[in-house]
Protein backbone atom coordinates (compact mmCIF):
# COMPACT_ATOMS: atom_id res chain seq x y z
CA UNK A 1 0.00 0.00 0.00
CA UNK A 2 1.23 3.68 -0.88
CA UNK A 3 2.26 6.08 1.61
CA UNK A 4 -0.79 8.33 0.40
CA UNK A 5 -2.91 5.17 1.13
CA UNK A 6 -1.99 4.38 4.58
CA UNK A 7 -4.19 4.11 7.27
CA UNK A 8 -2.70 6.72 9.22
CA UNK A 9 -2.65 9.52 6.94
CA UNK A 10 -6.22 8.86 5.44
CA UNK A 11 -8.44 11.50 6.13
CA UNK A 12 -11.28 9.46 6.74
CA UNK A 13 -9.76 7.03 8.99
CA UNK A 14 -8.55 10.07 11.03
CA UNK A 15 -11.98 11.19 10.98
CA UNK A 16 -13.33 8.02 12.59
CA UNK A 17 -10.65 9.06 15.55
CA UNK A 18 -12.13 11.65 15.88
CA UNK A 19 -14.88 13.73 15.03
CA UNK A 20 -17.03 10.62 14.63
CA UNK A 21 -15.13 8.49 17.65
CA UNK A 22 -18.41 7.01 18.77
CA UNK A 23 -19.25 5.42 15.39
CA UNK A 24 -15.97 3.76 14.93
CA UNK A 25 -15.90 2.54 18.51
CA UNK A 26 -19.48 0.98 18.14
CA UNK A 27 -18.01 -0.54 14.31
CA UNK A 28 -15.53 -2.53 16.58
CA UNK A 29 -17.58 -3.56 19.18
CA UNK A 30 -19.78 -5.30 17.21
CA UNK A 31 -17.17 -6.24 14.10
CA UNK A 32 -18.67 -4.19 11.23
CA UNK A 33 -16.79 -3.84 8.25
CA UNK A 34 -14.63 -0.54 7.94
CA UNK A 35 -14.51 0.51 4.53
CA UNK A 36 -11.48 3.28 3.43
CA UNK A 37 -11.83 4.90 0.10
CA UNK A 38 -8.73 5.97 -0.95
CA UNK A 39 -7.01 8.98 0.29
CA UNK A 40 -6.65 10.78 -3.52
CA UNK A 41 -10.44 9.97 -4.15
CA UNK A 42 -10.95 11.96 -1.02
CA UNK A 43 -9.80 15.72 -1.99
CA UNK A 44 -12.80 18.14 -1.45
CA UNK A 45 -14.95 15.28 -0.64
CA UNK A 46 -16.90 15.96 2.50
CA UNK A 47 -17.43 13.47 5.21
CA UNK A 48 -19.95 13.91 6.75
CA UNK A 49 -22.59 11.18 9.58
CA UNK A 50 -24.25 9.53 6.11
CA UNK A 51 -20.81 8.95 4.26
CA UNK A 52 -19.17 7.62 7.70
CA UNK A 53 -22.52 5.16 7.96
CA UNK A 54 -22.68 4.47 4.28
CA UNK A 55 -19.09 3.09 4.25
CA UNK A 56 -19.09 1.75 7.83
CA UNK A 57 -21.69 -1.79 7.19
CA UNK A 58 -23.24 -4.29 9.34
CA UNK A 59 -23.66 -8.55 8.44
CA UNK A 60 -26.69 -8.77 6.37
CA UNK A 61 -29.24 -11.46 8.24
CA UNK A 62 -30.42 -12.00 4.76
CA UNK A 63 -27.59 -13.37 2.48
CA UNK A 64 -24.22 -14.73 3.18
CA UNK A 65 -21.57 -12.23 1.90
CA UNK A 66 -23.88 -8.83 2.03
CA UNK A 67 -23.90 -5.75 4.44
CA UNK A 68 -26.34 -3.25 5.21
CA UNK A 69 -25.11 0.52 6.51
CA UNK A 70 -25.43 1.58 9.60
CA UNK A 71 -27.86 4.79 9.12
CA UNK A 72 -31.11 4.23 10.94
CA UNK A 73 -32.54 2.82 7.49
CA UNK A 74 -30.05 0.50 6.70
CA UNK A 75 -31.14 1.22 2.90
CA UNK A 76 -27.87 0.30 1.29
CA UNK A 77 -26.75 -2.95 0.44
CA UNK A 78 -23.30 -4.15 -0.74
CA UNK A 79 -21.49 -7.72 -1.44
CA UNK A 80 -17.93 -8.47 -1.56
CA UNK A 81 -16.89 -11.06 -4.78
CA UNK A 82 -13.83 -11.95 -5.54
CA UNK A 83 -11.98 -8.80 -4.60
CA UNK A 84 -14.13 -6.32 -5.49
CA UNK A 85 -17.39 -4.91 -3.27
CA UNK A 86 -20.70 -4.80 -5.71
CA UNK A 87 -23.14 -2.10 -4.54
CA UNK A 88 -26.35 -3.51 -4.78
CA UNK A 89 -29.41 -1.48 -3.19
CA UNK A 90 -29.56 2.27 -1.86
CA UNK A 91 -27.03 4.01 -4.60
CA UNK A 92 -27.39 6.11 -7.61
CA UNK A 93 -26.14 2.90 -9.78
CA UNK A 94 -24.93 -0.47 -9.52
CA UNK A 95 -21.04 -0.33 -9.68
CA UNK A 96 -18.29 -2.59 -8.94
CA UNK A 97 -15.38 -0.94 -6.28
CA UNK A 98 -11.74 -2.24 -6.40
CA UNK A 99 -10.47 -3.82 -2.35
CA UNK A 100 -6.60 -2.24 -2.46
CA UNK A 101 -5.91 -3.92 0.68
CA UNK A 102 -7.54 -5.90 3.37
CA UNK A 103 -6.35 -5.23 7.10
CA UNK A 104 -7.67 -7.42 9.88
CA UNK A 105 -8.04 -5.84 13.48
CA UNK A 106 -9.02 -6.61 16.98
CA UNK A 107 -11.37 -4.43 19.27
CA UNK A 108 -10.91 -4.26 23.03
CA UNK A 109 -12.28 -7.67 23.55
CA UNK A 110 -9.65 -9.01 20.77
CA UNK A 111 -12.43 -9.99 18.36
CA UNK A 112 -11.44 -9.48 14.99
CA UNK A 113 -12.71 -7.13 12.53
CA UNK A 114 -12.22 -6.16 9.07
CA UNK A 115 -10.89 -2.64 7.59
CA UNK A 116 -10.26 -2.62 3.42
CA UNK A 117 -9.07 -0.04 1.47
CA UNK A 118 -11.27 0.47 -1.36
CA UNK A 119 -10.17 2.62 -4.63
CA UNK A 120 -12.92 4.97 -4.68
CA UNK A 121 -16.05 5.75 -2.01
CA UNK A 122 -19.10 3.70 -2.74
CA UNK A 123 -21.47 6.09 -3.26
CA UNK A 124 -19.32 7.26 -6.27
CA UNK A 125 -19.62 10.98 -5.61
CA UNK A 126 -17.02 13.16 -7.02
CA UNK A 127 -16.44 16.57 -5.91
CA UNK A 128 -18.64 18.09 -8.87
CA UNK A 129 -21.26 15.71 -9.06
CA UNK A 130 -21.92 16.65 -4.90
CA UNK A 131 -23.01 19.90 -5.85
CA UNK A 132 -24.60 18.68 -8.67
CA UNK A 133 -26.94 16.46 -6.21
CA UNK A 134 -28.02 19.10 -3.82
CA UNK A 135 -29.96 20.54 -6.74
CA UNK A 136 -31.29 17.74 -7.94
CA UNK A 137 -34.57 17.03 -5.32
CA UNK A 138 -35.86 17.77 -2.27
CA UNK A 139 -35.81 13.67 -2.05
CA UNK A 140 -32.22 12.87 -0.67
CA UNK A 141 -30.98 10.07 -0.44
CA UNK A 142 -32.77 8.15 2.86
CA UNK A 143 -35.63 6.47 2.48
CA UNK A 144 -39.04 7.90 4.56
CA UNK A 145 -40.02 5.22 6.60
CA UNK A 146 -42.72 7.06 9.05
CA UNK A 147 -45.75 8.73 9.02
CA UNK A 148 -45.07 12.00 9.84
CA UNK A 149 -42.04 11.81 7.32
CA UNK A 150 -43.62 10.84 4.42
CA UNK A 151 -46.51 13.90 5.20
CA UNK A 152 -43.79 16.46 5.82
CA UNK A 153 -42.59 15.17 2.24
CA UNK A 154 -45.39 16.06 0.40
CA UNK A 155 -46.13 18.90 2.30
CA UNK A 156 -42.82 20.09 1.25
CA UNK A 157 -43.87 20.71 -2.63
CA UNK A 158 -46.49 24.25 -2.23
CA UNK A 159 -46.52 23.51 -5.86
CA UNK A 160 -48.76 20.85 -4.93
CA UNK A 161 -51.21 22.14 -1.86
CA UNK A 162 -54.56 21.93 -4.57
CA UNK A 163 -53.90 18.24 -5.13
CA UNK A 164 -53.00 18.03 -1.50
CA UNK A 165 -56.38 19.77 -0.36
CA UNK A 166 -58.10 17.97 -2.22
CA UNK A 167 -56.86 14.50 -0.74
CA UNK A 168 -57.25 15.49 2.36
CA UNK A 169 -61.02 16.55 2.04
CA UNK A 170 -61.49 12.76 0.45
CA UNK A 171 -59.30 11.48 3.16
CA UNK A 172 -61.81 13.28 5.51
CA UNK A 173 -64.78 11.83 3.74
CA UNK A 174 -63.79 8.70 3.80
CA UNK A 175 -63.11 8.68 8.17
CA UNK A 176 -66.48 10.35 8.73
CA UNK A 177 -68.72 9.12 6.14
CA UNK A 178 -67.71 6.11 4.62
CA UNK A 179 -68.36 2.63 6.82
CA UNK A 180 -67.08 -0.91 6.18
CA UNK A 181 -69.25 -3.77 6.01
CA UNK A 182 -68.17 -7.12 8.14
CA UNK A 183 -67.09 -9.35 4.92
CA UNK A 184 -66.65 -6.45 2.74
CA UNK A 185 -63.03 -5.34 3.45
CA UNK A 186 -62.01 -5.16 0.15
CA UNK A 187 -64.25 -2.53 -0.94
CA UNK A 188 -62.51 -0.12 1.49
CA UNK A 189 -59.03 -1.39 0.22
CA UNK A 190 -59.94 -0.69 -3.59
CA UNK A 191 -61.58 2.97 -2.29
CA UNK A 192 -58.36 3.80 -0.33
CA UNK A 193 -56.11 2.72 -3.40
CA UNK A 194 -58.05 4.79 -5.90
CA UNK A 195 -57.64 7.40 -3.48
CA UNK A 196 -54.32 7.31 -3.42
CA UNK A 197 -53.86 6.87 -7.26
CA UNK A 198 -55.87 9.67 -7.99
CA UNK A 199 -53.33 11.93 -5.71
CA UNK A 200 -50.25 10.52 -7.57
CA UNK A 201 -51.60 11.71 -10.67
CA UNK A 202 -52.81 14.74 -9.56
CA UNK A 203 -49.21 15.52 -7.47
CA UNK A 204 -47.59 14.64 -10.80
CA UNK A 205 -49.65 16.90 -13.16
CA UNK A 206 -48.81 20.23 -10.60
CA UNK A 207 -44.73 19.52 -10.19
CA UNK A 208 -43.63 17.77 -13.14
CA UNK A 209 -41.49 15.26 -10.98
CA UNK A 210 -42.27 11.82 -13.23
CA UNK A 211 -38.95 10.81 -12.33
CA UNK A 212 -39.75 10.39 -8.29
CA UNK A 213 -43.16 8.73 -9.11
CA UNK A 214 -42.52 5.55 -6.87
CA UNK A 215 -41.25 7.94 -4.06
CA UNK A 216 -44.71 9.96 -4.40
CA UNK A 217 -46.20 7.00 -4.53
CA UNK A 218 -45.26 5.36 -1.63
CA UNK A 219 -45.68 8.75 0.10
CA UNK A 220 -49.25 9.16 -0.57
CA UNK A 221 -49.67 5.63 0.19
CA UNK A 222 -48.20 6.03 3.85
CA UNK A 223 -49.78 9.30 4.30
CA UNK A 224 -53.69 7.96 3.49
CA UNK A 225 -53.29 4.93 5.09
CA UNK A 226 -51.77 6.20 8.53
CA UNK A 227 -54.58 8.85 7.97
CA UNK A 228 -57.29 6.42 8.18
CA UNK A 229 -55.42 3.77 10.09
CA UNK A 230 -58.37 4.06 13.13
CA UNK A 231 -60.41 3.20 11.22
CA UNK A 232 -59.35 0.17 9.19
CA UNK A 233 -57.25 -1.23 11.39
CA UNK A 234 -60.77 -2.01 14.08
CA UNK A 235 -62.05 -3.22 10.43
CA UNK A 236 -58.87 -5.71 9.60
CA UNK A 237 -58.61 -6.92 12.90
CA UNK A 238 -62.30 -8.00 13.00
CA UNK A 239 -61.87 -10.04 9.79
CA UNK A 240 -59.05 -11.58 10.88
CA UNK A 241 -60.38 -12.82 14.65
CA UNK A 242 -60.55 -16.27 13.75
CA UNK A 243 -56.82 -16.31 13.41
CA UNK A 244 -56.08 -14.45 16.08
CA UNK A 245 -57.57 -16.77 18.40
CA UNK A 246 -56.15 -19.82 17.06
CA UNK A 247 -52.97 -17.56 17.29
CA UNK A 248 -53.73 -16.43 21.15
CA UNK A 249 -54.18 -19.81 22.25
CA UNK A 250 -50.67 -20.73 20.32
CA UNK A 251 -49.21 -18.00 22.14
CA UNK A 252 -50.51 -19.42 25.76
CA UNK A 253 -49.18 -22.39 25.03
CA UNK A 254 -45.99 -22.27 24.49
CA UNK A 255 -45.00 -19.41 26.93
CA UNK A 256 -41.55 -20.58 28.00
CA UNK A 257 -40.56 -22.10 25.07
CA UNK A 258 -36.92 -21.90 24.54
CA UNK A 259 -35.17 -22.21 20.70
CA UNK A 260 -33.57 -25.80 22.13
CA UNK A 261 -36.75 -27.37 22.50
CA UNK A 262 -38.18 -26.22 19.17
CA UNK A 263 -34.99 -27.49 17.15
CA UNK A 264 -32.97 -24.75 16.65
CA UNK A 265 -29.31 -25.45 16.24
CA UNK A 266 -27.47 -25.08 19.53
CA UNK A 267 -24.65 -22.85 18.21
CA UNK A 268 -27.56 -20.46 17.24
CA UNK A 269 -29.41 -20.77 20.97
CA UNK A 270 -29.55 -17.61 23.11
CA UNK A 271 -31.81 -15.01 24.44
CA UNK A 272 -33.12 -12.29 22.22
CA UNK A 273 -34.16 -9.04 24.18
CA UNK A 274 -33.73 -7.07 21.40
CA UNK A 275 -35.72 -8.68 19.19
CA UNK A 276 -38.72 -9.20 21.52
CA UNK A 277 -38.73 -5.22 22.53
CA UNK A 278 -38.95 -4.00 18.44
CA UNK A 279 -41.61 -6.58 17.76
CA UNK A 280 -43.51 -5.70 20.48
CA UNK A 281 -44.04 -1.89 18.92
CA UNK A 282 -45.69 -3.63 15.66
CA UNK A 283 -49.37 -2.97 16.83
CA UNK A 284 -48.96 0.92 17.42
CA UNK A 285 -47.42 1.74 14.29
CA UNK A 286 -50.03 3.32 11.64
CA UNK A 287 -48.54 2.40 7.82
CA UNK A 288 -47.54 -0.66 6.05
CA UNK A 289 -43.94 0.46 5.21
CA UNK A 290 -43.35 1.36 9.65
CA UNK A 291 -44.80 -2.34 10.02
CA UNK A 292 -42.67 -3.61 7.21
CA UNK A 293 -39.70 -1.80 8.60
CA UNK A 294 -40.34 -3.11 11.59
CA UNK A 295 -40.42 -6.68 10.88
CA UNK A 296 -36.77 -5.79 9.28
CA UNK A 297 -35.40 -4.30 12.21
CA UNK A 298 -36.56 -7.37 14.25
CA UNK A 299 -34.61 -9.97 11.72
CA UNK A 300 -31.64 -7.20 11.81
CA UNK A 301 -31.77 -7.66 15.80
CA UNK A 302 -31.77 -11.35 15.41
CA UNK A 303 -28.75 -11.73 13.28
CA UNK A 304 -26.77 -9.10 15.28
CA UNK A 305 -27.83 -10.74 18.76
CA UNK A 306 -27.14 -14.47 17.18
CA UNK A 307 -23.62 -12.81 15.96
CA UNK A 308 -22.73 -11.34 19.13
CA UNK A 309 -23.47 -14.80 21.24
CA UNK A 310 -20.93 -16.53 18.38
CA UNK A 311 -17.94 -14.03 18.46
CA UNK A 312 -18.55 -14.69 22.09
CA UNK A 313 -18.62 -18.44 21.86
CA UNK A 314 -16.08 -18.46 18.84
CA UNK A 315 -13.63 -21.27 18.29
CA UNK A 316 -9.81 -19.06 18.66
CA UNK A 317 -8.79 -21.19 15.69
CA UNK A 318 -11.84 -20.54 13.23
CA UNK A 319 -12.35 -16.53 11.84
CA UNK A 320 -15.64 -18.14 10.46
CA UNK A 321 -18.56 -18.01 12.49
CA UNK A 322 -21.99 -19.63 11.01
CA UNK A 323 -24.25 -18.39 8.64
CA UNK A 324 -27.90 -18.23 9.80
CA UNK A 325 -30.17 -19.25 6.98
CA UNK A 326 -33.78 -19.00 6.51
CA UNK A 327 -34.82 -22.29 8.18
CA UNK A 328 -33.06 -20.90 11.27
CA UNK A 329 -34.62 -17.33 11.23
CA UNK A 330 -37.84 -19.45 10.99
CA UNK A 331 -37.76 -21.03 14.20
CA UNK A 332 -35.93 -18.24 15.88
CA UNK A 333 -39.07 -16.27 15.58
CA UNK A 334 -41.10 -18.31 17.39
CA UNK A 335 -40.05 -17.52 20.72
CA UNK A 336 -39.70 -13.88 20.01
CA UNK A 337 -43.24 -13.95 18.59
CA UNK A 338 -44.20 -15.55 21.92
CA UNK A 339 -42.26 -13.22 24.49
CA UNK A 340 -43.45 -10.25 22.01
CA UNK A 341 -46.88 -11.12 22.61
CA UNK A 342 -48.20 -10.75 18.91
CA UNK A 343 -51.64 -11.06 19.04
CA UNK A 344 -52.36 -9.13 15.80
CA UNK A 345 -49.60 -10.92 13.46
CA UNK A 346 -52.03 -11.96 11.66
CA UNK A 347 -54.32 -8.48 11.43
CA UNK A 348 -50.45 -6.81 10.88
CA UNK A 349 -49.69 -9.35 7.84
CA UNK A 350 -52.99 -8.65 6.31
CA UNK A 351 -52.60 -4.93 6.39
CA UNK A 352 -49.52 -4.86 5.17
CA UNK A 353 -50.23 -7.24 2.04
CA UNK A 354 -53.23 -5.72 1.32
CA UNK A 355 -52.72 -1.63 2.19
CA UNK A 356 -49.57 -1.14 0.12
CA UNK A 357 -49.64 -0.80 -3.75
CA UNK A 358 -46.13 0.85 -4.66
CA UNK A 359 -43.43 -1.30 -2.49
CA UNK A 360 -41.59 -4.34 -4.18
CA UNK A 361 -41.62 -7.45 -2.76
CA UNK A 362 -38.35 -8.51 -3.94
CA UNK A 363 -36.07 -6.44 -1.46
CA UNK A 364 -35.33 -6.80 2.26
CA UNK A 365 -38.18 -5.85 3.33
CA UNK A 366 -40.92 -8.33 1.18
CA UNK A 367 -38.06 -11.09 2.95
CA UNK A 368 -38.79 -9.78 6.03
CA UNK A 369 -42.58 -10.42 5.70
CA UNK A 370 -42.24 -13.55 4.00
CA UNK A 371 -39.74 -14.62 6.99
CA UNK A 372 -42.80 -13.53 9.54
CA UNK A 373 -45.38 -15.38 7.51
CA UNK A 374 -43.82 -18.44 7.16
CA UNK A 375 -42.64 -18.37 11.32
CA UNK A 376 -46.54 -17.93 11.88
CA UNK A 377 -47.94 -20.66 9.65
CA UNK A 378 -45.43 -23.14 11.63
CA UNK A 379 -46.11 -21.72 14.37
CA UNK A 380 -49.91 -21.84 13.98
CA UNK A 381 -50.24 -25.18 12.04
CA UNK A 382 -47.54 -27.41 14.43
CA UNK A 383 -48.54 -29.84 17.23
CA UNK A 384 -46.29 -28.69 20.41
CA UNK A 385 -48.14 -30.83 22.40
CA UNK A 386 -44.92 -32.72 23.21
CA UNK A 387 -43.29 -29.45 24.76
CA UNK A 388 -45.66 -29.44 27.58
CA UNK A 389 -44.15 -32.91 29.24
CA UNK A 390 -40.83 -31.02 29.38
CA UNK A 391 -42.04 -27.54 30.17
CA UNK A 392 -41.91 -26.56 34.12
CA UNK A 393 -44.56 -24.00 35.95
CA UNK A 394 -41.59 -22.06 36.53
CA UNK A 395 -39.77 -21.65 32.74
CA UNK A 396 -43.62 -20.70 31.43
CA UNK A 397 -43.79 -17.97 34.00
CA UNK A 398 -40.31 -17.23 32.51
CA UNK A 399 -40.67 -13.44 31.04
CA UNK A 400 -38.33 -11.28 29.89
CA UNK A 401 -37.44 -9.29 32.35
CA UNK A 402 -37.21 -5.36 32.49
CA UNK A 403 -33.29 -5.17 33.05
CA UNK A 404 -33.31 -7.35 29.73
CA UNK A 405 -35.56 -4.99 27.93
CA UNK A 406 -33.56 -1.99 29.25
CA UNK A 407 -30.41 -3.43 27.66
CA UNK A 408 -32.02 -4.07 24.58
CA UNK A 409 -32.97 -0.26 24.48
CA UNK A 410 -29.47 0.97 24.97
CA UNK A 411 -28.60 -1.96 22.49
CA UNK A 412 -31.07 -0.48 19.79
CA UNK A 413 -30.09 2.88 19.77
CA UNK A 414 -26.16 1.50 19.27
CA UNK A 415 -25.54 3.34 22.20
CA UNK A 416 -21.69 2.37 23.36
CA UNK A 417 -21.30 -0.10 26.46
CA UNK A 418 -20.31 1.98 29.85
CA UNK A 419 -16.66 0.94 29.37
CA UNK A 420 -16.54 2.53 25.96
CA UNK A 421 -16.66 6.38 27.52
CA UNK A 422 -13.04 6.30 29.51
CA UNK A 423 -11.06 8.28 28.00
CA UNK A 424 -14.18 10.38 25.82
CA UNK A 425 -14.69 13.13 28.53
CA UNK A 426 -17.31 14.23 31.05
CA UNK A 427 -19.23 15.97 28.29
CA UNK A 428 -19.59 13.16 26.14
CA UNK A 429 -20.81 10.64 29.48
CA UNK A 430 -23.22 13.50 30.37
CA UNK A 431 -24.94 13.43 26.79
CA UNK A 432 -25.27 9.97 26.65
CA UNK A 433 -26.93 10.16 30.22
CA UNK A 434 -29.38 12.30 28.34
CA UNK A 435 -30.11 9.98 25.74
CA UNK A 436 -31.03 7.51 28.51
CA UNK A 437 -33.85 9.50 29.30
CA UNK A 438 -35.62 8.97 26.01
CA UNK A 439 -34.57 5.10 26.15
CA UNK A 440 -36.47 5.16 29.36
CA UNK A 441 -39.58 6.80 27.74
CA UNK A 442 -39.51 4.38 25.53
CA UNK A 443 -39.07 1.51 27.61
CA UNK A 444 -41.82 2.22 29.49
CA UNK A 445 -44.53 2.86 26.66
CA UNK A 446 -42.92 -0.60 25.46
CA UNK A 447 -43.96 -2.09 28.74
CA UNK A 448 -47.36 -0.66 29.01
CA UNK A 449 -48.22 -2.17 25.49
CA UNK A 450 -47.42 -5.41 26.97
CA UNK A 451 -48.89 -5.39 29.82
CA UNK A 452 -51.60 -4.76 27.71
CA UNK A 453 -51.01 -7.37 25.84
CA UNK A 454 -51.42 -9.85 28.41
CA UNK A 455 -54.46 -8.61 30.16
CA UNK A 456 -56.11 -8.90 26.56
CA UNK A 457 -54.67 -12.81 26.66
CA UNK A 458 -57.47 -13.65 29.60
CA UNK A 459 -60.21 -11.22 28.12
CA UNK A 460 -63.47 -12.55 26.56
CA UNK A 461 -64.26 -11.79 23.28
CA UNK A 462 -65.71 -8.28 23.58
CA UNK A 463 -68.43 -7.33 20.92
CA UNK A 464 -67.71 -4.92 18.26
CA UNK A 465 -68.12 -1.56 18.25
CA UNK A 466 -67.77 1.36 16.75
CA UNK A 467 -65.11 3.77 16.01
CA UNK A 468 -65.93 7.48 16.19
CA UNK A 469 -62.71 9.08 14.56
CA UNK A 470 -59.09 9.79 14.54
CA UNK A 471 -59.42 12.45 16.82
CA UNK A 472 -61.47 11.59 19.89
CA UNK A 473 -64.79 10.26 20.98
CA UNK A 474 -66.47 13.16 19.23
CA UNK A 475 -69.96 12.49 17.66
CA UNK A 476 -69.46 12.56 13.76
CA UNK A 477 -72.50 13.03 11.66
CA UNK A 478 -73.71 11.66 9.02
CA UNK A 479 -77.67 10.19 7.55
CA UNK A 480 -80.19 12.13 6.55
CA UNK A 481 -81.03 13.21 9.95
CA UNK A 482 -77.89 13.54 12.10
CA UNK A 483 -77.08 10.65 13.55
CA UNK A 484 -73.71 9.30 14.46
CA UNK A 485 -72.10 7.11 11.67
CA UNK A 486 -70.40 4.25 13.04
CA UNK A 487 -67.05 3.06 11.06
CA UNK A 488 -68.02 -1.05 11.00
CA UNK A 489 -71.43 -2.40 10.26
CA UNK A 490 -71.02 -6.06 11.78
CA UNK A 491 -72.86 -8.66 9.54
CA UNK A 492 -75.83 -10.32 11.62
CA UNK A 493 -77.85 -12.98 10.13
CA UNK A 494 -81.29 -12.41 8.95
CA UNK A 495 -84.25 -14.09 10.03
CA UNK A 496 -85.75 -14.13 6.16
CA UNK A 497 -84.57 -15.55 2.95
CA UNK A 498 -83.91 -11.76 1.63
CA UNK A 499 -80.80 -12.00 3.40
CA UNK A 500 -77.79 -9.04 3.00
CA UNK A 501 -80.14 -7.23 1.01
CA UNK A 502 -82.64 -6.41 3.25
CA UNK A 503 -80.16 -6.15 6.17
CA UNK A 504 -78.65 -2.92 4.38
CA UNK A 505 -81.69 -1.88 2.70
CA UNK A 506 -82.65 -1.46 5.97
CA UNK A 507 -79.55 0.85 7.35
CA UNK A 508 -80.16 2.89 4.10
CA UNK A 509 -83.65 3.46 5.04
CA UNK A 510 -82.77 4.32 8.41
CA UNK A 511 -79.47 6.42 8.31
CA UNK A 512 -80.44 7.80 4.22
CA UNK A 513 -76.75 7.15 3.05
CA UNK A 514 -75.33 4.24 1.19
CA UNK A 515 -72.52 1.78 2.84
CA UNK A 516 -70.00 -0.48 1.58
CA UNK A 517 -68.50 0.37 -1.82
CA UNK A 518 -68.43 4.16 -2.74
CA UNK A 519 -68.09 5.34 -5.82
Amino acid sequence: MADEDDLDFNPFFQALQTTFKQHYSIARHKCHLVCVPATDTLHGRAINQRFVETHILRTSPFFQGQYISTDKDGNKTIAVEKGNIVTLEGFQEEAEVRILSEELAYNEDYKPYKILVIERPLDGITQSSTSRSRSQSILGESQRITYQENQQYLFSFPECKKALLRLDKNITEFKNNYMIVTGYLDHAVQKLQGMCQQAVEDILKLCKRERQIDIIAQAVESYVVGSVHTKVWQAVCQQCKKEESLLQNKLEELRGVTGEQLGVKEVFCCPLPGAVVELATLDGLKTPLEKLSCLKRTLDSVNEEVNIHLREHQDPTSDDLPCLVSDDLILLLVPVLVQARCLHLPSNIFFIENLQWSLSSKDDLGFSLVTFKASMEYLMSADFSHLRATMSPTQKNNEISIPELMQAAQHMTLQPRPGEWMGRGAAAEADSLGKMTSFDKKLESITRMMERSSQELAAAPMPLKSITGETGDQPRQGGSRGEQVPDIIPLRKADNSAGLGDFLSSLQDDFGCSYGKQS
